[in-house]
């Protein structure tokens, strides 16, 4: 007579020790992502403010150029003045409206940093080393 031995199968899963692995090499790649996935937000803000000062020294320049006397004695107040936009009473550009399209209080103020200003005309400082007025 012959015995049928039942062969026992390997465990299935995973040991304690795998999931262990696992687990540590998850923690190590998070810790290096998470602070990078942080600094690439700030990054976009600061792009985003620089990009906004752009438009806003290039529309003072062309508005410049076509005649218009930006209001205000100061930084802030001429960059005010652009925003919203000034309207030449003649020139070839009579009537004609220089506005930036719309840009959140937010980020007027974001971009004021990347604006320099020598006393009368506003120029784009990358720096962002210009005072708050």
């Amino acid at each position: 007579m012959t015995h049928l031995s039942i062969k026992h199968a390997a465990p299935r899963g995973f040991s304690l020790v795998e999931m262990l692995v696992v687990i540590a090499v998850i923690g190590v790649i998070a810790a290096i992502a998470i602070p990078n996935i942080g600094s690439v937000g700030n990054s976009a803000k600061v792009a985003t403010a620089q990009r906004n000062a752009q438009s806003i020294v290039s529309l003072y320049q062309y508005g410049t150029a076509a005649g218009i006397a930006w209001a205000g004695a100061d930084r802030n107040a001429k960059i005010q003045s652009v925003v919203t936009g000034a309207v030449p009473s003649d020139g070839a550009f009579a009537g004609k409206s220089f506005k930036l399209p719309s840009m959140s209080l937010a980020d007027q103020q974001a971009a004021y940093k990347y604006v320099g200003f020598d006393g009368t005309d506003l120029f784009y400082d990358k720096a962002g080393g210009q005072a708050s007025s």
